[in-house]
């Protein structure tokens, strides 16, 4: 969620075209993208990640080539056998290199245009608005509660909005990242090494990551929980257990492909591309539809999910009191999603960014022209 994620990292997620072979680098400069000398194209993406990336670099090159149990050994770079397309498609999206063209938080939106520049709009009280004139592109967001967080091109983690239980206080000690999620009060980054590390509120333990996690492919923050996915695909998640189950993983999940974590529910797309959904279910959140079918990406908001199924349809589920699952009935195939409190903003393949439900402070009124900008993955 990020109340989205993702961020999904968190949030809330861009799809992969399903065009890739799966011996194809994920790294590859895409057409009508420029390669920079001496810099690492992420994903595809317009923008390109410093030298320090190298490392990022290498254990995406070898992303497609995992096993079907996500099993990831740092000692080898040969892996047992291809990964269907679809576990291509979600691995990428799990948290490594640029996650989101849009990120949705509690009333506001935030989104990266074509040239890496970020642009968010609706409330603003806190700051969570401002962008920093010096931010410069940026390769991946998170929107949380009343805050926004941003990774640049050279990895470092930049952080604005309300600070006041220190979820913009990014360590001095970070280093570059890979992927962040933004919560309730609270934030959670993952470091070029697959360590978490999560800052802000803490009174619900959902800073407090297990000492046994090891490294991460991803993280979602939710409202006062935080769930990330292991490189061997084991979904963990963590908080007071006290409330509604949102942290209790079912037994047999199995391995994940990426998260997402709402108010009070999570979301996990499994290797086989089906959705499961645990928590609190009183709005419907976690009904997932019968006949869903394979997913390619999840976002989940206070009381509802959203997911795109293979064919690149929205479908939206849970709470719709302002109407945040009543995706318009000519969106189109959508390409990355995000889910909010009270409202969802998809981008579809045409580039256009559409936003519905709540909008009492403009987070669903999208700046003009905005499908002229808007970056997705190509």
């Amino acid at each position: 969620m990020i109340l989205s994620n993702a961020l999904t990292v968190g949030t809330l997620a861009i799809l992969l075209l399903l065009s890739r072979t799966p011996t194809q680098s994920s790294l590859q400069v895409r057409s009508g993208f420029h390669h920079v000398p001496g810099h690492v194209p992420v994903l595809g993406h317009p923008r390109f990640a410093s030298p320090r990336f190298q490392r990022m670099s290498c254990l995406l090159g070898n992303v497609h080539r995992r096993t079907r149990s996500l099993t990831f050994s740092p000692d080898s770079k040969t892996l047992c056998r291809p990964c269907s397309e679809l576990e291509q498609s979600a691995i990428l999206r799990a948290g490594l290199g640029p996650e989101l063209a849009v990120a949705a938080g509690y009333f506001h939106t935030c989104a990266v245009r074509a040239d890496g520049r970020l642009v968010c709009f609706g409330d603003n009280n806190d700051g969570q608005c401002d962008v920093p004139a010096d931010l410069g592109p940026v390769l991946a967001i998170a929107a949380g509660t009343w805050h926004t967080c941003a990774v640049r091109a050279d990895g470092r983690l930049v952080c604005f909005g309300d600070n006041k239980y220190g979820q913009c206080d990014v360590p001095a000690d970070l280093g570059p990242v890979l992927a962040v999620a933004a919560g309730g009060s609270y934030t959670c980054a993952v470091r070029t090494d697959g360590q978490l590390v999560c800052f802000g509120e803490e009174e619900l333990g959902q800073c407090c990551a297990p000492p046994d996690l090891g490294p991460v492919l991803a993280v979602a923050a939710g409202f006062g929980h935080t769930c990330a996915v292991r490189t061997d695909g084991r979904l963990v998640c963590f908080r007071d257990r006290s409330k509604a189950g949102r942290s209790d993983v079912p037994a047999d999940l199995g391995p994940v492909l990426t998260v997402a974590a709402g108010g009070f529910h999570t979301c996990a797309v499994r290797a086989d591309g089906r959705l499961v959904c645990f928590g609190d279910n009183n709005d419907g959140q976690c009904d997932v539809p019968a006949d869903l079918g394979p997913v390619l990406a999840v976002a989940a908001g206070i009381l509802h999910t959203c997911a795109v199924r293979a064919d690149g349809r929205l479908v939206c589920f849970g709470g719709n009191n302002h109407g945040q699952c009543d995706a318009p009935a000519d969106l189109g195939p959508v390409l990355a999603v995000a889910a909010g409190t009270y409202h969802t903003c998809a981008v579809q393949a045409d580039r256009q960014l559409v936003c519905f439900g709540h909008s009492e402070f403009g987070q669903c009124d999208v700046p003009d022209h905005w499908e002229d900008n808007i970056y997705v993955q190509p």
